[in-house]
């Protein structure tokens, strides 16, 4: 890109943004301009936060491109003294987008990938092959269409969307390519095998949010159309999921007993909060053929499947989940295999309102978890905030409200001071 074109998007960017930029982050306008500055220096503008385009945008001294130019221009009327060997190999490396350009529009065509050779994975990959077999070779060449672009696409953006294949009885492949996160098929294989599966992880982590994708899943594998979800949350009496009989004497039935009996998913919800001795009660109907109900004794249905989710491992309170309850040994013998649920932060990006509020509330979590703060930043606080973000709010409020709601000053000052926020 000439120097004189990158020198016109600085000086629109300085009438936009004043010099030095002090902003934490851009309106939409003022992230196009200096999305259009980072790709007249050869960067990758589609992955560069708030953060990075005005950290470069503060490093250009506009007044020295000035004189670069004037340079330039002296040369070609001849009225300098011209450009020595030693001068433009100097020049030519302190503009590596200028040299960049040259190669690609040496490449032509050949820079943008063969759609062929290329084996697409899930969903997104193949749209991307189906557009470049659509472009290309009769596209002239586009710096938005280059190789490495479009492989950091994937790998940004395909890890979110794991592929997961089911086998239905009949022996038809079904592929499912939505976003989720990248545990799922570890959990979704244990449940195929028949386990009885405990996911632990902190609060938002999308525990409840995969057992809910699951079920689809699951009614797909097993072909039945009226596969059941139930849930509870934390349990303190055993009728609460067994069911009980009313004052006339009904039976009122639960969600666990008609997946239990019917065929269904059943999810407990925060069972390290609920009630051991009540827990204990349900052993039996956790791993045996039949159980005994108020209703009488009911036959397990070959597709019923247990998941439950916990902050803590079974074995009490921590420092940030002090509500927890120390879980009877045989409860937890019953959850085989026990599966760490971490913050799927790629997800969390592919599902975000705002990618940048979104990078920014992640750096403040690893802060606070390197500073050991018992306070909880999760997912909600990312997409919640991010909605507010688009909505207009300022930014500080924010991550007053959303962040560090409950914080006092001095903790959030540490946290952010960690963070470099």
């Amino acid at each position: 890109m000439k120097l004189s074109t990158v020198i016109s998007i600085a000086e629109g960017a300085s009438a936009m943004l004043g010099f030095p930029c002090t902003k934490e982050t851009l309106s939409e306008g003022e992230r196009k301009v200096l999305k259009r500055l980072a790709v007249a220096y050869g960067q990758r503008a589609s992955q560069m936060s708030d953060e990075e385009l005005i950290e470069l945008y503060n490093s250009i001294d506009i007044s020295a491109l000035k004189a670069d130019l004037d340079d330039e221009d002296s040369g070609a009327d001849g009225t300098g003294e011209g450009t020595s060997d030693d001068d433009a190999e100097s020049e030519g490396e302190s503009e590596p987008s200028d040299a960049s350009e040259s190669e690609s529009d040496a490449e032509g065509t050949g820079n943008l990938p063969d759609a062929d050779e290329f084996q697409p994975t899930n969903a997104l990959e193949e749209s991307i092959v189906e557009i470049i077999k659509k472009v290309h070779p009769s596209l002239e060449h586009d710096e938005s269409l280059d190789v490495d672009k479009i492989k950091d696409l994937i790998n940004e953006h395909g890890v979110s969307t794991v592929t997961v294949e089911l086998k239905k009885p009949s022996g038809e492949i079904i592929k499912d390519d939505s976003l989720k996160h990248e545990k799922l098929p570890t959990v979704l294989k244990a449940l195929l095998r028949g386990d009885n599966v405990l996911l632990v992880g902190g609060a938002g982590s999308g525990k409840t949010t995969m057992a809910s994708q699951l079920v689809s899943m699951l009614g797909q594998a097993f072909e039945q159309e009226d596969y059941a979800f139930g849930m509870s949350g934390a349990m303190y009496q055993a009728y609460e999921v067994k069911g009980y009989q009313d004052a006339t004497g009904n039976y009122v039935e639960s969600s666990f007993v008609k997946c239990f009996r019917d065929g269904g998913l059943f999810l407990f919800d925060e069972i390290d909060a609920s009630n051991p001795q009540a827990l204990v009660a349900l052993n039996a109907s956790m791993e045996n053929e039949v159980a005994d109900f108020p209703c009488g004794v009911v036959k397990r249905h070959a597709n019923f499947r247990l998941i439950a989710c916990a902050n803590t491992y079974g074995k009490g309170a921590d420092r940030e989940y002090v509500g927890r309850n120390q879980l009877d040994g045989a409860t937890i013998d019953r959850f085989k295999p026990i599966i760490d649920l971490d913050y799927d932060e790629k997800l969390e990006l592919a599902i975000s309102p705002d990618r940048n509020f979104t990078k920014i509330v992640q750096k403040l979590r690893r802060a606070k978890d390197g500073l050991r703060i018992r306070h909880i930043i999760s997912p909600r606080a990312s997409i919640k905030g991010g909605k507010a973000i688009v909505d207009g709010c300022e930014l500080e409020d924010v991550l007053a409200e959303y962040v560090f709601g409950g914080c006092d000053a001095e903790t959030t000052e540490r946290i952010r001071s960690e963070a470099g926020v």
